[in-house]
Formats: structure tokens, sequence, C-alpha cells
């Protein structure tokens, strides 16, 4: 039987919480830290880096911090007393099925904020790795006309071979290029929507940044003349928190089945 600590009162970690104790595991679960000897920590997806400071010190060897986007000179050297970090979304079959519940989450912002549908629109997608493939093939199933910006040549030619529009990032655009899309999804973790982009955009743009803070639009500049843009991270959990959960549990029942009596029922 494992012991667990769950932080964080995020939609997912509930679930987390409920999927243990079905399992008949040991669960703490609340939103700082209690004393206790833990197999696992199980830390916030989108607060991780916030919560891991709070425990560092509290944290023991041999135990497993599962969470996202860890604070890199912490974790380095917490490493060096025994601690273990898993980024959940550095796990390969987690990071597609994440992927996938991001590129819904993102389609039912746009459909939402914008009262509007997909189909027929012209739509832009900035990035094209596992999180821009997902979107764009759903975007494609609802009819909207999608075209890929993108800096890697390879991902280029995939997305040509998908049956997309696809552009190069480093590609010197005329400022018509941006004006026709009424979505634009972005997906690439830093700035890309500066202003000189921005400035040639309709007016009625929905602009949705998917990329983890401070993503990749200048929101001050959307905000002072008027575009639409949201930072949209966290998708998986606001839409589907308990499919992200279970994504979540995937990774740590692969981990946690090694190093301790861990029955995954």
């Amino acid at each position: 039987m494992g012991r667990f600590l769950i932080l964080g009162k995020e939609e997912r970690q509930k679930y987390l919480f409920q999927m243990l104790c079905a399992k008949g595991q040991t669960v703490t679960y609340c939103d700082s830290w209690l004393d206790g000897d833990y197999d696992a920590v199980l830390l916030p997806v989108t607060q991780t880096a916030a919560y891991v400071e709070q425990i560092a010190d509290q944290l023991q060897a041999g135990e497993y911090v599962f969470g996202c986007n860890f604070p890199t000179k912490l974790t380095a050297y917490k490493r060096k007393q025994g601690i273990f970090f898993i980024d959940y979304m550095k796990e390969e079959g987690a990071v597609y099925l994440n992927a996938a519940a991001t590129a819904e989450g993102a389609i039912a912002e746009a459909i939402i904020s914008s009262k509007e549908v997909l189909f027929g629109e012209e739509t832009l997608v900035i990035g094209y790795g596992r999180c821009g493939q997902a979107l764009t093939q759903r975007l494609q199933a609802f009819g909207a006309k999608v075209t890929v910006y993108e800096k890697e040549k390879e991902k280029i030619a995939m997305a040509k071979a998908c049956g997309l529009n696809a552009v190069a990032a480093d590609a010197v655009l005329p400022a018509e290029f941006w004006m026709p899309y009424r979505y634009l999804f972005n997906t690439a973790p830093k700035l890309v929507l500066d202003s000189s982009k921005l400035m040639h955009m309709r007016r009625d743009v929905q602009i949705f940044d998917l990329a983890s803070k401070p993503g990749g639009v200048d929101f001050g500049y959307c905000e002072k003349n008027g575009l639409h843009a949201k930072l949209c991270s966290g998708m998986p959990a606001k839409y589907a928190p308990k499919a992200a959960a279970k994504i979540l549990m995937t990774v740590l029942e692969s981990y946690m089945k090694e190093v301790m009596s861990y029955d995954a029922g």
C-alpha cells in the first residue's frame, strides 16, 4: 500500500484523491504540508513551482515528487539529497494524451468565447508540436480552414503531408498574411505574436494562447488595442479534470509499482 500526499485544490487533484482512495491507498489531501512519511507527494500541474518552493525543506530522501515545470536549480539541489522529481508532461504517454485533452479544451474555449462556429473560418495554429498536431486534426474535423505557422522544416513538411497549409516562421511575410484569420491558437512557449504582427490582424480576431505562462502573445498590446486574447493554460483541468486526472494516474502507476508495494487495481 502506498502513502500519498496530495497538495492543492485544483480539480485534477480532487479526482486523483478519489482514484487513489478507490484503490485502497493511504492518501492525505490538503492545501499545505502536513508532516508524515510519504512515498509520493503530488503537486498541482499549474502551480508546481510555487508549491515545491514552499515544501522543499520538508521533503525527505526517497520521496517521489510529481508535478510539472519544476524550478531547475532547486530540484537539482534536492535531487542530491535523494529526492526524486517526476515531471508528468515529460512522460511520452502522458504528454500525447494531455495534448489531445488540451486541443479539445481549446476548441471548447474558442466556441464559447466567440459565440460562433469554427466551420469555414480562417484559422492559424502557431507551432506544430504535439499540441499543435492534436489541435489541427480536430480543427480540420470541424471544417475550419487551417494554416500552420512553424519554424522547423520537418514539421512544416509533416503539416503539408496532412493536407494543411503551412508557412515557415522565418519567412518574410507581407502584412496581409495576418489579416484573414478569425481564430488564432498559439502553442509556442515564447513571444511570437508581438505588436508588429498583431497590428495587422482583423479587429474581431480570437486569440487563444495555450503555452505555459507568460505565453507567446503580447497581451498588453491586445488589451490596449481591443483585441480578444486569452491565456489558456491548464485547459484539461478546466474542461475535463477527471480525464486529466486519469492521465496523471498513468504516470503515477508506472513509477510507483516499481518502487513500492503498490497495487494498481
